[in-house]
């Protein structure tokens, strides 16, 4: 027999507030898609770090290759407009002759004076040449003081490599011809007792996205002189296809 002020336990099973009712949970198939929802956003944020990533790795790249592109040209163009019409090489006999300049499509060889950073004074002899590099040609450059300068020492000297990644590079060279005439522009520097007019650099990069200047540099000194070390004076002007050729 109940009590009379006994209620069931069922009336209270949906006693509650107001709008109170029972939570029952998230189910398998609810779970799956929030696991799979955040997979996704996570995906999608990971992606875009990763592109920002690159976006901002390729911009310092080229901001480094910009700059360096930018210091090559400058060097290049300062260093060769200071060359110097002074002996750096003498062939003995009766055909010798004074080495002043040399220059050809892949390398030239000059006097001039260094930056105060890389030198201890005075003249030295310096080269610019084109070899082959890891990913095209590179453009590097030797040189050695003038002061007992003997044949090969930029052979043993420290190479600096100004440029990489070319994809073809060429030097040329204007100056007089025997009638003191302008010569139009050559590949090829044949008269080593003189300095050229001028010399430039022709150059395609590797990256089609970088574009190497014009660059054009004035020989300043006595660009039409002959060659002076002391008193002497040149002998005869080499002849690539006679004796005294040398390469």
């Amino acid at each position: 027999m109940k009590s009379p002020g006994s209620v069931p336990s069922r009336a209270f099973a949906g006693a509650g507030p107001p709008g109170f009712r029972r939570s029952r949970g998230f189910s398998l198939i609810e779970i799956l898609l929030a696991s799979t929802l955040l997979a996704v956003i996570m995906g999608l944020a990971y992606s875009g770090f990763q592109a920002s990533t690159r976006a901002t790795m390729s911009g310092e790249k080229m901001i480094e290759r910009t700059n360096s592109i930018r210091v090559a040209h400058q060097f290049l163009r300062r260093q060769l407009s200071l060359s110097m019409p002074l002996v750096m090489e003498e062939e003995e006999g009766p055909d010798g002759f004074h080495i002043v300049f040399e220059g050809d499509s892949d390398r030239v060889r000059f006097v001039a004076p260094m930056p105060g950073y890389l030198s201890h004074g005075g003249p030295y002899v310096q080269e610019l040449r084109l070899e082959s590099g890891r990913n095209g040609q590179d453009l590097v450059f030797n040189f050695a003081i003038l002061t007992d300068y003997e044949p090969g020492d930029l052979d043993y000297g420290e190479t600096v490599t100004l440029l990489e990644g070319l994809r073809s590079a060429e030097f040329r060279y204007i100056g007089f011809d025997e009638e003191g005439e302008i010569t139009g522009w050559s590949s090829l520097w044949e008269d080593w007792t003189r300095l050229p007019l001028a010399v430039s650099l022709e150059m395609e990069l590797e990256d089609e996205r970088m574009e190497w200047p014009d660059m054009t540099a004035k020989l300043l000194i006595d660009a039409g002189g002959t060659a002076r070390q002391g008193q002497r004076q040149p002998v005869r002007a080499p002849n690539r296809s006679g004796q005294g050729a040398r390469r």
